[in-house]
């Protein structure tokens, strides 16, 4: 007994002294910022004293850079170098110690999964090719530095080009591309990385066997075969890393307008997780899952990973099948105009003329004396910038300016060029009545343009989630396709600059925010229930 007694005290002391010699900063708020290199991340690191050490793994690149930690008091920064760990303590509240630790190791998992994807393409090769994409970011994408100017930019891209040393598959090199996309902040530059990744782990690939779904950092089983995780469980953590963790590193690889993060979490509840986890976090075989039982009580479970194919979710966002463009009466009162795209193929495959419809409708409003219209663009990811401009029109009692600016890197567009650059007619049949619209992360670039001008005007309220559009604009309008010569990797950029004729707003790199913001919670997924509708409808009572 004095034996285990004395092991306890000397244990204690070794802690103790352990502690002692690490950093310690304070704080009051569970949320810390962290700016890894050039990267600020708001609210990126949720302190959590259970976890020892809680690890937060450096962003690609892994160079020679500084990493700070900002808490709502105190601070503190590290030079970092790579295959090294920073340890350091925070002390939530006086009370809960935070052991933390920052870690610039590369996931060696996930190098052993991405050895046996395909042929590995030599450093040189990386390197030609990251300088063709760099070039032609340059010469051709008009909006490159909307939201990061040309200093912060270089730098991005100078470090990525740095740790280009060794020899990548052409997936893990894909790695780098969306991460520079994604960094771009602009929603329309694509790359056919996903497409592949799809495409090779539809074939090859064991993942993790449950669709999540995010609701702000938090996420629900929404789909799977587990017997004690059924639908509307909550996921804590995976393999010991919290959820929110997860979603922040998938959302790095995530394109979208600015700030926006509403698109990227639409996009990892439209099915793309079990992909991207494995894709970033290598091949497991099993996976240990902590969640939350009836009780609410955290628990873990072991579970096995499956085929890909196998992973089936009936809850999935789907195309519809339904006509692009449709107008219902729900009362006396009010209707229900839906805008599910603006795409100008979708709509002349479904027989519809977009002009045609639109004068219809509305005249159809005013002659049932229609006071209330709720218009719904969720889901809607643009189309034909004109389609955007002439529902406005409808909804307009005098003429209103569409677009302030429009340009490529070389050229800037006349009016002469370009009728929306000028004062749009408000159409004789316009709707007088109250105007409700519905929108939410997938309301994108036209149908974004849209709704700014309607916020800029003060024509709707808005109900749903913040666009995954920003409100001042986007960069579109055709793009130019380039292929990575080495790794055949396809980037698509996009030619024009817009700028939205709209009035300043709070944020210069946000979407459109709702007057009342309402995010369907798990539940409501699952009950098939419309909240933003139906809150619409109590409104309008």
């Amino acid at each position: 007994m004095k034996y285990i007694a004395f092991l306890v005290i000397n244990l204690l002391f070794t802690q103790c002294d352990f502690a002692q010699s690490l950093p310690v900063i304070r704080a009051k708020s569970k949320l810390v910022n962290v700016k890894d290199g050039q990267i600020f991340q708001r609210a990126v690191w949720n302190l959590t004293p259970e976890v020892k050490p809680d690890v937060y793994q450096a962003l690609e690149p892994l160079i020679d850079k500084r990493i700070t930690f900002y808490t709502d008091i105190d601070s503190i920064s590290f030079d970092v170098v790579p295959d090294r760990t920073y340890d350091f303590l925070i002390i939530l509240n006086d009370r809960d110690t935070c052991y933390t630790r920052i870690s610039t190791f590369r996931n060696t998992n996930q190098t052993a999964i991405d050895a046996k994807d395909d042929n590995l393409i030599k450093p040189e090769k990386l390197q030609q090719d990251f300088i063709v994409f760099r070039e032609a970011l340059e010469k051709y994408h008009a909006g490159i530095y909307r939201f990061k100017n040309k200093q912060h930019l270089d730098k991005l891209l100078d470090s990525c080009f740095m740790v280009l040393t060794r020899s990548m598959t052409q997936l893990e090199f894909g790695k780098t591309i969306l991460w520079v996309i994604s960094a771009l902040e602009d929603g329309h530059t694509r790359s056919n990385v996903p497409r592949l990744l799809s495409a090779y782990y539809n074939n090859n690939a064991k993942v993790f066997p449950l669709y999540p779904y995010f609701v702000d950092s938090k996420a629900y089983v929404l789909c799977g075969s587990i017997e004690r995780l059924p639908a509307g469980t909550e996921i804590v953590a995976i393999d010991g890393m919290p959820i929110k963790e997860i979603k922040d590193r998938i959302f790095r690889y995530l394109p979208s307008d600015g700030s926006i993060k509403t698109n990227k979490r639409q996009q990892l509840n439209d099915g793309a997780f079990p992909i991207l986890y494995h894709w970033l976090y290598g091949s497991k075989n099993t996976f240990e899952v902590q969640y939350k039982n009836q009780k609410g009580l955290i628990e873990t479970i072991r579970i096995a990973s499956i085929a890909t194919k196998n992973v089936a979710c009936d809850f999935l966002r789907k195309l519809n099948n339904t006509k692009p463009l449709q107008l219902e009466r729900l009362n006396s009162s009010t209707a229900l105009l839906n805008i599910r795209t603006f795409d100008e193929n979708r709509i002349d495959q479904a027989n519809i003329d977009f002009g045609g419809f639109m004068d219809s409708a509305f005249s159809a409003l005013n002659i049932q004396k229609i006071s209330n219209l709720i218009i719904d663009v969720r889901n809607n990811g643009g189309g034909a910038d004109d389609y955007g401009a002439l529902l406005y029109s409808y909804l307009s009692q005098k003429p209103f300016r569409y677009f302030a600016s429009k340009a490529s890197s070389t050229h800037v567009v006349k009016l002469e060029e370009n009728p929306l650059l000028g004062f749009q007619k408000a159409q004789s049949n316009s709707f007088k009545g109250k105007v409700f619209i519905l929108i939410n992360g997938f309301s994108f670039s036209t149908t974004a343009d849209f709704c700014a001008t309607a916020r800029s005007n003060d024509r709707a309220v808005f109900i749903g989630e913040e666009t995954g559009g920003g409100y001042y604009g986007n960069t579109s309008g055709g793009s130019t396709q380039t292929m990575l010569p080495n790794s055949q990797i396809i980037v698509n950029i996009p030619l024009y600059k817009y700028v939205n004729a709209v009035k300043k707003a709070q944020f210069p790199d946000r979407g459109i925010i709702p007057d009342y913001e309402i995010i369907p919670d798990i539940e409501d997924i699952l009950q098939h229930k419309d909240v933003e509708l139906d809150l619409a409808l109590r409104l309008i009572k």
